[in-house]
């Protein structure tokens, strides 16, 4: 605070300079600041807005950042040839929202061909949900992602290592090869990015979709998930 509060004061004392007569140049530094320090004093809310405004704009771009970095960066999902729109959706398997909203993210890019949606993994909730994640991640390497995670948002209640690897089973993955592959120090990079990502874009819960350069915290119904895809075309 202390060091924003010096910029500021540095600030308006190059505009203090030259809003002087030029006679009045030779008044020191130290001098300056004095007087400008006198000002904000007597008028806080000149400093407050200062404050708020530098606040505001540093969030903005700390969050534009964090988009772009979750755009650049190789997520799963499912991809479509002539998209035109991506949606990143936030989730754990532990997270019931997260389940409710699968239904309605399928029917619409199902009906929308032109929508691409990638599974950002953010195991949040259990060190269970973080097996099941690494699990998925593992799956990528069988060609099996897609599958393995929707069927692993199918599980009713707590998803365990049990019910992760009994499903993983049961879609024809190689057991052996996923446990294998689930020691890869990639996928502990890839969560520990997304885990950045999220930190950067103050997401606490899941699920949550960035799509366009907005961020939609919370279960989206059908009809909330239409309405956005319509305004970003349109934007």
């Amino acid at each position: 605070m202390k060091k924003i509060i010096l910029n500021t004061l540095s600030i308006f004392s190059i505009l203090f300079m030259f809003a002087l007569p030029s006679h009045a140049n030779q008044m020191s530094q130290e001098n300056i600041e004095k007087i400008i320090e006198n000002f904000l004093i007597k008028n806080p809310q000149l400093l407050r807005s200062v404050l708020d405004n530098y606040k505001k704009n540093t969030e903005l771009e700390k969050k534009k950042k964090a988009i772009q970095s979750l755009k650049s960066f190789k997520n799963p999902g499912i991809f479509q040839k002539n998209a035109d729109i991506t949606i990143y959706e936030f989730f754990d398997y532990n997270c019931g929202y997260c389940k409710s909203v699968v239904k309605t993210i399928m029917e619409t890019i199902s009906e929308d061909k032109r929508i691409n949606v990638v599974f950002v993994e953010f195991p949040i909730l259990s060190q269970e949900s973080y097996t099941a994640a690494v699990a998925a991640l593992a799956s990528e390497k069988q060609n099996l992602y897609n599958k393995f995670h929707l069927s692993l948002m199918k599980i009713r209640g707590k998803v365990d290592n049990e019910k992760v690897f009994k499903t993983a089973n049961e879609i024809g993955l190689n057991i052996e090869k996923l446990k294998i592959d689930m020691n890869s120090s990639d996928i502990s990079k890839r969560l520990n990015k997304n885990r950045e990502i999220a930190k950067l874009l103050n997401l606490n819960g899941t699920p949550a979709f960035i799509i366009g350069n907005v961020v939609y915290p919370g279960a989206l119904t059908k009809e909330n998930l239409k309405e956005i895809i319509k305004k970003v075309r349109e934007s």
